[in-house]
């Protein structure tokens, strides 16, 4: 028995609704995995970006160490034991886009350890430490153990003088290497980029030692 015209016209119908919602859900699984795809390309265009700004900040980093060091040569020691502070003061202009902090790495230094480092070093009494934090006050910067020596107490001075050959190795009179640390955020939302280098003086220039990013 063949079934009535108007029941053929429904189930035709019901087929097509099925075929229009098979095509929709279609279309949205693709217009989500096109979503998926743009958003990782431009995430991976801004980490790009990101790293350019983050490197551009180290570079800069760099070029005014190197000309700090440059400008007068015997004064390049002097010019290095402060590197930060100088960066710190360009940094406020220059590095746009970007986090950056600048640290020693390596030994204490002699004109920059804190009490409690000096303390903790052979050969530093209370009246050894106490003269090197008055001997920073004054000019040029103090790099050398001679100068503190001279100002001690015969006791106190005695008793560096027994530690000098450790004492020596075990304080720098300048940073071993500064570490300058870059961090760069870009687009929405932003994706951080990490840049780390590590840099030592050659004369009058700082030298790149060691470079990481993440």
């Amino acid at each position: 028995m063949t079934p009535p015209r108007s029941d053929r016209r429904g189930f035709a119908l019901l087929g097509v609704l099925w075929i229009i919602i098979a095509l929709g859900v279609s279309a949205i699984a693709v217009a989500r995995l096109t979503y998926r795809a743009i958003a990782s390309a431009q995430g991976e265009k801004d980490r790009v970006t990101g790293r350019w700004r983050a490197e551009g900040c180290i570079a800069r980093v760099r070029a005014v160490s190197d000309a700090v060091l440059s400008e007068n040569p015997s004064r390049a020691r002097d010019r290095w034991i402060s590197l930060d502070s100088i960066v710190e003061v360009d940094s406020a202009a220059t590095l746009l886009g970007c986090d950056v902090t600048v640290q020693t790495d390596g030994r204490p230094v002699l004109a920059r350890a804190s009490s409690a480092e000096l303390d903790s070093l052979p050969g530093m009494t209370p009246e050894a430490v106490a003269k090197i934090l008055q001997l920073r006050l004054t000019s040029p910067p103090l790099t050398d153990l001679i100068r503190v020596a001279a100002a001690l107490s015969p006791v106190a001075r005695a008793v560096l003088d027994a530690s000098y050959a450790q004492l020596s190795r075990r304080l720098a009179a300048e940073p071993d290497a500064w570490v300058v640390r870059s961090r760069a955020h870009f687009g929405e939302p932003p994706t951080p980029v990490n840049v780390e280098a590590r840099f030592v003086r050659a004369g009058t220039r700082a030298a790149l030692v060691r470079w990481v990013e993440w």
